[in-house]
């Protein structure tokens, strides 16, 4: 399968937006390329010939850009728009289906002072020491700051950028349609053509919804859910029944593995029902005290980190990450991440700001 640069798409982005994408080397017409995973990637104008849209016209993809207009970041995020809006959704120009969503009244843009919340303390701080104003108190503070002493001219000529939010006709949408946001995050989802079972991926889940009423989407995912758990233990079975035959060894250590990551996911799951964090990080640490993963996979790998830095425990957190940088190379990269990461939240708990 040839990969090539979806140039078409490529040339309805604005000049002074494109620094918000990838480099345009990078929206391939092929995921995974090279691998046992790879699939044409099906634009967002030919998911609508097969997908069903909402009561209001809305396709998975634009109910999902939704749910991104909560954050505050939307359009032109810093950090950028994720390959994802191209590689699983088929979007290209990401700030184009945002203006169609604006002209369809589902968002509307922020006030200044609702915008202010996307600029970093720094440059919240740059602005008030240029009007000779205080920069000490928490980042609400400084806004109210900075509202009180700028025009919005001034601001809008200083590089912000009104941000999107949800109108109420928006809000409603995203809310009848919550499986959307949902299967995005689910840490179960797979792609399309896989080897490995039938798909289970937003897309699916939307055949499986159909036209109208979405309220049941959480019963039509277990079941989703159930039946390929099933497939995939009959595979296992399978397997693993050959493997005993031919590699006692490879047996032994792929089952201490397999054990090892149903222990893990079922601490996750008792986590998610009970938010009891000092019980699950002690899971971890436990884990990690007695020779740490046995199977690879960098969400689990970096799953204590996490913890450790949503318990403020920023400490422990850089000495795990230390730890895991100098004995798995392979993830020496996310390491280096995690550590700036961590060392940012360090010293916003220096000043207070934690």
């Amino acid at each position: 399968m040839k990969s090539v640069k979806s140039k078409d798409l490529i040339e309805t982005i604005p000049e002074k937006e494109k620094k918000h994408y990838q480099p345009d080397s990078y929206y391939t017409d092929v995921a995974f390329e090279g691998t046992q995973f790879e699939k044409k990637v099906i634009t967002f104008e030919e998911r609508k010939k097969t997908a069903f849209p909402s009561d209001n016209g809305l396709y998975p993809a634009e109910i999902l850009l939704l749910e991104y207009c909560t954050y505050g970041a939307y359009p032109n995020p810093k950090s950028g728009y994720p390959g994802f809006w191209w590689f699983e959704y088929g979007i290209r120009d990401v700030g184009a289906v945002l203006k169609t969503l604006s002209n369809r009244g589902f968002v509307e843009k922020s006030s200044v002072r609702e915008s202010l919340s996307s600029f970093t303390l720094t440059q919240l701080k740059e602005l008030l020491v240029a009007k000779n104003q205080p920069i000490s108190g928490r980042k609400a503070d400084l806004i109210f700051r900075i509202v009180d002493c700028y025009s919005d001219d001034e601001l809008l000529s200083n590089g912000l950028e009104l941000k999107y939010k949800l109108t109420e006709k928006g809000q409603k949408e995203l809310e009848e349609n919550a499986y959307v946001p949902y299967m995005h995050k689910s840490p179960r989802k797979t792609i399309e053509g896989s080897p490995f079972g039938k798909p289970f991926n937003v897309w699916s889940i939307n055949k499986a919804l159909g036209m109208g009423n979405k309220s049941n989407w959480k019963q039509i995912i277990e079941e989703y859910e159930k039946s390929i758990e099933k497939e995939s233990e009959e595979r296992n079975t399978v397997f693993m029944e050959n493997l005993k035959k031919i590699d006692f060894e490879g047996y032994q250590e792929l089952e201490a593995q397999n054990k090892q990551l149903a222990e893990v996911q079922e601490a996750r799951r008792k986590y998610d029902e009970s938010n009891d964090l000092t019980t699950y990080i002690a899971f971890w640490e436990k884990l990690w005290a007695t020779g740490g993963l046995l199977f690879k996979g960098s969400k689990w790998l970096f799953e204590l980190p996490d913890l450790y830095i949503q318990a403020k425990r920023f400490d422990d957190a850089e000495q795990l990450v230390k730890r895991i940088k100098i004995t798995k190379s392979d993830y020496s990269e996310k390491a280096d991440y995690y550590l700036k990461k961590i060392e940012k939240q360090k010293n916003k708990k220096k000043e207070g700001l934690l």
